[in-house]
């Protein structure tokens, strides 16, 4: 077996007879071990071979970048405390490599699209920020990796900087579109996109030297649906960047070695109740065909919601690490600082999500009403005064077909303590209202014109022009 540079034999454990260890003290134990033949890895490339099968705990990556871009068509083995980087690997090797001590595994999963990563930056009249998100996502990225710019029809100079600052860069694509918003730009990326994993970032955020390719890596080894990186907020001052607290505490769940870093699994109860944060996480592609999973174009704001909601339910376990953070840009421009009608926009994310579960027979819904009752204290908090007894009514409402699709046994999960009186009221109005009607899925599909953004202000309009 080669060790990685010649001089360091691998050697076997007497206590241990089958298990091979690489210069490791805690692997040895101390034992009587004797020394194996070992040569440099450079070795093994002269000898041209069709198949690789890794057993050289320790020095896995050493030898695959001895072979540079011509590694072997097949590789086997397993890999240990050093887990291959997947980009040593082009589209021509069939590789399936366990990551020992766990049910992880590198294996081809690219079905025929290419092998690596697109990152989708929705742009619309982003010229002051869209230079440094791209280049934070270039920072650290490998081959393998590629940025997919939709410019939905800004009317600043945002398509100009990416042509002057990134229009040679072979990595960087800029795609141009009329303007339809932030979901249909997410959307017209993705199927723009011939990789086997997808990302997006917002043209106004940023993330850390190798976020993506780090993150990928968890993606690819795991095998599971997505995975995802830290997460944490900024604001820009007159001294540059200040980072603030990240809003989540993650440090009870148990955490592991993967390589360098510490990894954990995030189940999709506390991915579902926690901050909509879709920017921070790669998803493997063929999950989300599978599943239809779109961002909703008729929704003009929080279209994140409803992608957050319906990956976690159906990843169910997301592999995660937080030595590596998405840079979240706060200012008092966001949709979600307006205070305006737009906030009605979460009760249609949720309706849409109530529908969806329904129809896919979804087994829980109670992570869903916990988030949804934080949601809608969140919103509330934020609203126009003259705006927040229409969300109250709208929010009572969506509530009472809820409980009427599921039953009373998500009133667990509810959290109507965090909202004004008002909401209890409207609630028990509407219960009044469907009395002796029964339970039944059918309440997935009624709503009324505080659901939907559109609706609402008609209906405000038509109140204002009534004579008195």
């Amino acid at each position: 077996m080669p060790g990685a540079k010649g001089a360091a034999p691998l050697i076997r454990s007497r206590k241990r007879p089958a298990f091979l260890s690489a210069d490791i003290p805690h692997w040895q134990g101390g034992g009587l071990a004797e020394t194996l033949p070992a040569m440099p890895p450079e070795d093994l490339v002269a000898r041209r071979p069709d198949l690789l099968k890794l057993t050289s705990p320790g020095h896995e990556s050493a030898i695959l970048a001895a072979f540079g871009e011509a590694p072997p068509a097949f590789l086997l083995g397993e890999a240990w405390t050093d887990p291959p980087q997947s980009q040593l690997l082009p589209g021509t090797t069939s590789v399936y490599l366990p990551f020992a001590g766990t049910s992880w595994r590198l294996q081809d999963t690219a079905g025929g699209r290419r092998r690596g990563v697109d990152v989708v930056v929705a742009m619309y009249n982003s010229a002051a920020t869209i230079a440094g998100c791209i280049g934070s996502v270039l920072d650290g990225s490998t081959a393998d990796l590629r940025v997919l710019v939709v410019d939905d029809g800004s009317t600043d100079d945002s398509a100009k900087r990416v042509r002057e600052d990134f229009g040679d860069h072979p990595q960087v694509r800029l795609l141009q579109k009329e303007n339809g918003g932030c979901a249909s730009a997410r959307n017209w990326g993705r199927m723009q996109s011939d990789a086997e994993h997808l990302a997006f970032i917002d043209a106004d955020d940023m993330v850390e030297p190798g976020f993506y390719p780090a993150v990928l890596e968890l993606a690819r080894y795991s095998g599971l649906p997505m995975a995802q990186g830290g997460f944490r907020p900024f604001r820009d001052t007159s001294n540059g960047p200040r980072h603030e607290a990240t809003p989540e505490d993650l440090s009870h769940l148990p955490r592991r070695r993967f390589g360098t870093a510490e990894v954990f699994d995030i189940p999709w109860p506390e991915v579902v109740t926690g901050q909509p944060t879709i920017w921070r996480r790669v998803y493997r592609r063929d999950f989300l065909d599978a599943r239809a999973i779109w961002f909703p174009e008729h929704i003009r704001a929080f279209d994140d919601q409803v992608f957050q909601l319906v990956t976690g339910y159906h990843a169910g376990l997301i592999p995660a690490r937080d030595d590596v953070h998405y840079l979240y840009r706060q200012h008092a421009g966001q949709d979600i600082r307006q205070g305006d009608e737009r906030a009605h926009y979460s009760l249609e994310m949720y309706r849409l999500v109530l529908r969806r579960a329904v129809l896919e027979g979804w087994s829980d819904f109670g992570p869903v009403v916990t988030s949804y009752f934080s949601t809608l204290a969140w919103s509330h908090a934020g609203l126009r005064d003259d705006l927040r007894g229409d969300f109250l009514h709208g929010a009572a409402e969506l509530w009472t077909y809820m409980r009427r699709v599921w039953g009373p046994g998500i009133d667990s999960a509810a959290r109507p303590e965090l909202l004004p009186e008002t909401f209890a009221r409207h609630a028990a109005q509407m219960e009044r209202q469907l009395a002796g009607l029964g339970d039944g899925y059918v309440f997935a599909w009624l709503d009324g014109p505080a659901l939907h953004v559109d609706m609402l202000r008609a209906d405000r309009q038509m109140r204002e022009a009534a004579p008195i």
